[in-house]
């Protein structure tokens, strides 16, 4: 669920702008999907996007009815909604518009809960269908959104939509990349050294932190060997969402075996608990860093910096972002036990608490 970019006005109405407003939502283009629009009162509030059932029969229709209801109850004050079915290119098109009776379905199934489905369009292949113009349906070209003044206006304030979710690769090598490895493996295990290291990156701007990175071999390296330590790793989104102080305090009482309250803070951070209110700033700075990071990183320090940037993604409401930067470390390293537990936290449905908190939900800011 992405809490929705600061943009208006939008019109709900309009195939056209909606359809444009989407892949700059979800940060890429949806297939094999259906992606909708919650609203709250008159404002767009939160977008949602769901995988298609494999099938379209009623066996398959009624658990994803079921799971689509209830992400729906994290936002209790939803009560219209905008659907768009991204239909598989490969699917048969009979009379019926596809998947007329899995909307008819999930419009039933709203009723009870007070939620409207407002308006619902089918994008498959070419052509658009609207499933308000009955069993068949009028349909219409696909629209050419590229030089529509929505898209265009998301593209201006840098909003640039993947073809597909990013899974951490296509990132170019560092030309002093085996220097910098060379100095992440004569480091040892000095946990606060290298917590130190990302604290001081952390509480640069982002061109400042970049520069740091890049022009230190001896910074990012110490930043690298940090990451093999287990500690350090699990801290950090907690470094740069919580703060410094914190952190280093708790981390302190941790290494001394202090747990129990100590750790709590951090536990339920990391499971988007508690009454904290992540910094996003630091957070997106974290973020810039360990994307940067992996044209030089390797093994181990690489499938903690796709972790990290996984449970961002995760923690911005990003769900499917997450999925598949989890899912390229376990296709590389089936037994990484982080990945292994991401994972189980997105097959469960988890969600942030505040992703569903309009105070605290993260927001892309786009024009």
């Amino acid at each position: 669920m992405t809490t929705t970019p600061e943009r208006q006005p939008l019109s709900l109405s309009d195939c056209d702008d909606v359809l444009a407003y989407i892949p700059h939502a979800l940060g890429f283009h949806p297939q094999k999907s259906m992606v909708l629009l919650l609203i709250v009162g008159q404002r767009l509030e939160a977008t949602l996007r769901v995988d298609l059932p494999s099938e379209i029969h009623e066996v398959d229709r009624r658990p994803w009815v079921a799971q689509v209801l209830g992400l729906l109850r994290r936002l209790p004050q939803v009560r219209s909604v905008v659907a768009v079915v991204y239909a598989p290119g490969d699917i048969k098109i009979a009379e019926q518009i596809p998947y007329q009776q899995m909307i008819g379905e999930l419009e039933e199934a709203f009723d009870p809960h007070g939620i409207q489905l407002r308006q619902a369009w089918c994008l498959c292949r070419e052509k658009v269908w609207d499933y308000d113009d009955g069993d068949v349906g009028v349909t219409f070209p696909r629209p050419d959104i590229a030089l529509g003044e929505t898209n265009l206006s998301l593209v201006l304030a840098g909003s640039a939509p993947l073809d597909r979710p990013w899974d951490g690769t296509g990132i170019a090598t560092w030309a002093n990349a085996a220097e910098v490895q060379e100095l992440t493996g004569a480091f040892g295990d000095d946990l606060l050294d290298s917590l130190d290291e990302w604290a001081e990156v952390l509480n640069l701007s982002d061109d400042e932190a970049l520069e740091r990175i890049h022009s230190s071999s001896l910074s990012s390296a110490r930043m690298l060997a940090g990451l093999r330590i287990r500690l350090v790793r699990d801290v950090l989104p907690f470094l740069a969402g919580v703060g410094t102080a914190q952190t280093m305090e708790m981390t302190k009482q941790l290494c001394v075996g202090n747990g129990g309250e100590q750790v709590k803070p951090l536990a339920d951070f990391l499971l988007g608990r508690g009454w904290q209110s992540p910094d996003w700033k630091r957070l997106e700075r974290l973020w810039l860093v360990s994307r940067d990071l992996l044209g030089v990183a390797i093994d181990g320090e690489r499938h903690a910096l796709m972790c990290i940037l996984a449970w961002i993604e995760w923690a911005r409401g990003r769900g499917t972002m997450a999925i598949a930067l989890i899912d390229r470390v376990l296709s590389e390293r089936g037994d990484y036990r982080l990945a292994q537990l991401l994972r189980e936290l997105m097959n469960r449905g988890s969600m942030p608490e505040w992703a569903t908190d309009e105070l605290r939900a993260w927001r892309a800011q786009l024009g």
